[in-house]
């Protein structure tokens, strides 16, 4: 057990700011036991105003505790301005708060906003990696220093992105300002965009209230963690609300970074935005496609409280070095709870991802040899259970059962085989590194084209079973995603199986992904992969449907070879989305296999 005294050592701060300061001393939220939690929640910091301090003055205070961590902040917006940690059995301390210390956090506010506005960027990744990688806790400080020195943030620090982590977190002087709620409303086709609010959210002075367009608000509102809630509220009585800072350029709007809320008021589903009349269904994929994002924040602040309430605890930083799957493990439980909560609505929608037309032969190693038989005039029962285990605490069983009949009717002025013996090596990192792709090319411009006459044909964070099937060449990698990092596809999915987009127009979106991010071709055949054997009704009963003579579709094959380059792969999908036989548009999953077979044979090896 953590030992404490009655109160700490003389503390001085000397203020050369021209705003007066407070002083809060921070605890983990749960005290020390032995051996230490692994437990995230039991670390998130606990502030407790112990001082004020003068503008441009000077101000000495005895804290509570000798073992103290103290978050020095602006008065009038709480705005933290530095960490200082007494040093230990010293008989006094001092710190001192300068510009530069407020224009370090400032910078550190903006990369927080960020982080948010652009997860998928190569700089948002490579910061959750320090969080979601690290095997030895006492090496954060530096790598956090070395990442932020490399990306003109030279000089901001560990600390000061936990502390501005938490102030963007708790407090609302963040995100002061109007919000408008609206009830959302579904049909089984998919959304209707809300025209008219049902209330209005007042955030002012570091409050919230709610405002109702008739009848009475709900009370005094907290905000702790990223939650805003009413008193006692629950999914099913008063208001409960989940933050997502995101970025108005989803909307073509300037790139600013706004507050927005999902959540639930009286049982009814509700988003609040700080403008009127929304202008597509952000809602439906915002927290999922910033859950990166969320991992680094919490696992920062937790991570950075935990060390130091181990300081003084015997072997107890290493003993969570040794833990830190468990601890990981742990905020993404949380954030998983959070996601299904708030994506009820749209998973309620959709039907679970099932795979199917596919014959998966997985080599010991990280090869995946991938037959993939889609034969036009063959009718395919497949029934799929998945044994995989994507993640540490989920187990789908799946055995696979194909009956395949065959009609023997056939036309003998086409050729109807079309089987493809698709075999390629799924690297390391290639699952990552696709829905990465994906989810950075649908926050700079893809989600308002996705968005478009949108239909929730499957649930999107269940795009990890499809993953699923490449689950020996990269368990480690599926094991440490989780069901929202999969949305990115299950949008494009969706998007791709939508009969309510023209076909050409699903697949000059490819090329535009394709054409602003350039995957490998290993990573196109898992994408075209992922909407064949994605179960929908409609479009295999187009493709069982089809005929074309073979001569035709070589043809086709060989005019997109010709784009056999990074920078022409985009080609070939444009020329793919003009193509019709008999004045027919190929459906979208022949397409794909022709996609297939192009790739194939512009890279047989890949």
């Amino acid at each position: 057990m953590s030992s404490t005294v009655v109160s700490g050592i003389p503390v001085t701060i000397t203020n050369q700011l021209k705003a007066p300061l407070v002083v809060y001393n921070t605890v983990a939220a749960t005290p020390t036991s032995n051996p230490p939690s692994t437990n995230a929640a039991d670390y998130q910091p606990v502030y407790t105003q112990i001082a004020t301090v003068p503008a441009n003055g000077v101000q000495t205070f005895t804290p509570p505790d000798l073992l103290c961590r103290l978050v020095i902040c602006q008065q009038s917006d709480q705005f933290p301005l530095q960490v200082f940690v007494p040093p230990f059995l010293a008989d006094t301390a001092s710190t001192t708060i300068t510009a530069t210390d407020l224009k370090n956090c400032q910078s550190v506010w903006g990369f927080y906003q960020q982080l948010f506005a652009q997860p998928y960027s190569p700089e948002s990744l490579q910061f959750n990696e320090i969080f979601t990688g690290v095997t030895d806790v006492t090496t954060l400080e530096s790598s956090v220093a070395k990442f932020f020195n490399a990306n003109n943030l030279a000089g901001c620090s560990y600390e000061q992105f936990s502390i501005v982590s938490y102030w963007a977190s708790y407090s609302l002087y963040a995100w002061q300002g109007t919000y408008y709620c609206y009830l959302l409303k579904t049909n089984s086709n998919g959304f209707i965009i809300p025209n008219n609010p049902c209330g209005t959210l007042q955030i002012a002075n570091n409050q919230a209230s709610y405002f109702p367009a008739t009848g009475l608000g709900v009370g005094a509102l907290n905000f702790v963690n990223n939650q805003l809630s009413s008193h006692n509220a629950t999914n099913t009585s008063g208001l409960n609300l989940t933050a997502i800072p995101r970025s108005l350029s989803w909307e073509g709007q300037s790139a600013t970074v706004v507050l927005c809320f999902t959540g639930y008021l009286n049982g009814q589903y509700v988003i609040v935005q700080p403008y009127k009349n929304p202008a597509l269904p952000w809602w439906i994929a915002a927290y999922n496609l910033a859950y990166g994002s969320y991992q680094a924040v919490n696992l920062a602040m937790n991570l950075d409280m935990a060390v130091q309430t181990l300081k003084v605890v015997a072997k107890g930083v290493p003993f969570l070095s040794s833990k830190l799957s468990t601890f990981i493990g742990s905020v993404n439980s949380k954030l998983n709870t959070v996601s299904k909560a708030i994506n009820s609505v749209v998973e309620s929608i959709g039907e679970m991802i099932e795979a199917i037309n596919v014959d998966v032969d997985v080599d010991v190693d990280v090869d995946v040899d991938i037959d993939i038989d889609v034969d036009i005039d063959v009718d395919i029962d497949v029934d799929i259970d998945v044994d995989i285990d994507i993640f540490a605490f989920i187990d789908i069983d799946v055995d696979i059962d194909v009956d395949i009949d065959v009609d023997t009717d056939i036309d003998t002025v086409v050729d109807i085989d079309t089987d493809i013996d698709t075999v390629f090596n799924v690297a390391p990192g290639m699952i990552k590194g696709l829905t990465s792709k994906l989810g950075n090319w649908m926050m700079n411009k893809g989600f308002s084209e996705i968005a478009k006459n949108l239909a929730i044909t499957v649930v999107m964070s269940s795009a990890d079973q499809i993953l699923g099937v490449w689950k020996n060449a990269a368990e480690n990698e599926l094991q440490n995603m989780q069901p929202a990092q999969s949305t990115s596809l299950g949008l494009l999915i969706n998007y791709m199986l939508n009969p309510n987009n023209p076909v050409a127009t699903r697949w000059t979106t490819v090329a535009d992904f394709v054409q602003q991010t350039s995957p490998d071709i290993p990573s196109q055949k898992i994408l075209l992969t992922s909407v064949i054997m994605t179960k929908d009704s409609s479009t295999d009963k187009e493709a069982n449907a089809w005929r074309w003579p073979s001569t035709t579709e070589n043809i086709l094959i060989n005019k997109l070879a010709q784009y056999n380059s990074s920078t022409n792969y985009y080609q070939a999908y444009l020329l793919l989305a003009s193509q019709t036989y008999n004045g027919k548009v190929l459906p979208v999953k022949v397409a794909c296999n022709i996609a297939l077979k192009y790739l194939n044979k512009i890279s047989p090896s890949s």
